[in-house]
């Protein structure tokens, strides 16, 4: 299967500029807990990810500043992990595992976002992967620090692979 066949294409974006009360209402209005962030609404070149929980933990942290005043830019990530619609599905699984995320970014070749993958649409999806995804729940839910363990011995054995040891 491969990522086109279950992800949500289009999702809602918004830009670095675009004030967090944006992508809020955003994911208020279209119930989603992460809003991809795009270069500009034309190309929609993947340059970032937001979530619900990085717009709460930035306006807490800074109690002092109103969300309105607050950029996408100043809470977003940008170390994105992102596939492409024709990769395998189980490239998607193994990267939410990895990095601990629950939600993937769909890109074309251009880097364009054209759709997310969540665990949702895995769990909707499952038949089959049932192992698989359930594994990958136990990783995104594990520490960060085994997790930043796992990340390094991936890492490690993909280092190895392109050297030829």
């Amino acid at each position: 299967m491969k990522c086109a066949e279950i992800m949500t294409i289009n999702p809602k974006m918004c830009v670095p500029d675009d004030d967090i009360a944006v992508a809020a209402g955003l994911m208020w209005d279209y119930d989603c807990g992460v809003i991809p962030v795009v270069k500009n609404l034309e190309s929609k070149e993947l340059v970032g990810i937001i979530t619900d929980r990085d717009i709460a933990m930035h306006v807490v942290k800074h109690a002092y500043t109103h969300p309105c005043e607050v950029k996408v830019n100043d809470c977003m990530s940008t170390k994105v992990i992102s596939c492409q619609s024709e990769d395998p599905i189980e490239s998607v699984i193994s990267d939410m595992g990895t990095y601990q995320v629950h939600r993937i970014p769909i890109v074309d070749q251009n880097g364009s976002c054209v759709g997310i993958i969540s665990v949702t649409d895995l769990l909707a999806h499952a038949e089959g992967m049932e192992e698989q995804i359930f594994s990958t729940m136990k990783q995104i839910s594990s520490s960060p620090a085994k997790a930043s363990e796992e990340v390094a011995v991936e890492e490690e054995k993909a280092e190895k692979e392109s050297t030829g040891e």
